[in-house]
């Protein structure tokens, strides 16, 4: 079940702008989401939660992911840390997944620069990100999952990034995210556990609110989120 919205004290908002590192969460508009009791699936039971909500997701029709990804454009959108950054990382949604498309329209539009994962075999089984537009050719890779049909000379770094949006199957209100099992964005993003002063580029999980859940085992190679968007609210659990 979705989380309700409502209006909880004031020193709970943040439209993505927290001032420490406790959970915040936020509208974008001034309204925010109180605290419910999430799914209480047993904390280990990992696969269990993914299949579970991979398969919620699935049933989601066309016109609730449609709305689901309006919301999150409004949201998200208003967000300083948006309006703000210029080189964006997006990812095309399948399966359910809440769909960044008009937040990656609107960014083309007002001259952002954006960028979409390509898997990467070597090294280290990760990601490189490739820059994208209406114009650009894609190929679906070994998951079936289209990406840019470019040359690795194009691609960029991922800590010339401002943000990344990640998809996820699952977060939890500490930062800590549940995706697919495959490891390449934790392996992509890993230098972020090196640095403490720089943070670029900021993490941001993108979601539908049914999907946090109370909490999420967090492995040594987890690399935790800067905020979570969903249709609903703003989470975030640092200062970004």
């Amino acid at each position: 079940m979705s989380a309700p919205c409502g209006k909880p004290k004031a020193p709970r908002l943040s439209p993505l702008e927290p001032t420490g590192s406790r959970t915040k969460v936020g509208d974008g508009t001034g309204g925010g989401c109180l605290f419910t009791d999430p799914h209480s699936i047993p904390l280990m039971d990992i696969s269990r939660l993914r299949r579970e909500l991979r398969n919620e997701r699935l049933q989601l029709s066309r016109q609730t992911l449609k709305q689901h990804s309006l919301q999150l454009l409004r949201l998200a959108s208003n967000s300083k840390a948006f309006r703000k950054s210029h080189r964006i990382a997006f990812y095309l949604a399948s399966r359910g997944e809440i769909d960044p498309q008009p937040l990656l329209d609107l960014a083309l539009q007002t001259g952002k620069l954006a960028y979409l994962p390509t898997l990467r075999a070597r090294p280290g089984n990760g990601l490189w990100f490739t820059p994208f537009n209406h114009s650009t050719r894609l190929i679906e890779n070994r998951f079936g999952i289209p990406e840019p049909a470019s040359r690795p000379r194009r691609i960029i770094m991922p800590w010339a990034l401002d943000i990344v949006f990640l998809p996820l199957v699952a977060f939890d209100t500490h930062g800590n995210r549940l995706g697919m099992g495959g490891g390449f964005y934790d392996r992509t993003l890993a230098f972020r556990r090196h640095r403490h002063h720089w943070r670029r580029p900021m993490l941001i999980g993108l979601a539908h609110e049914f999907q946090r859940v109370s909490a999420l085992p967090n492995q040594p190679w987890d690399i935790p989120l800067d905020a979570v968007i969903t249709e609903q609210c703003i989470y975030t659990f640092k200062s970004i």
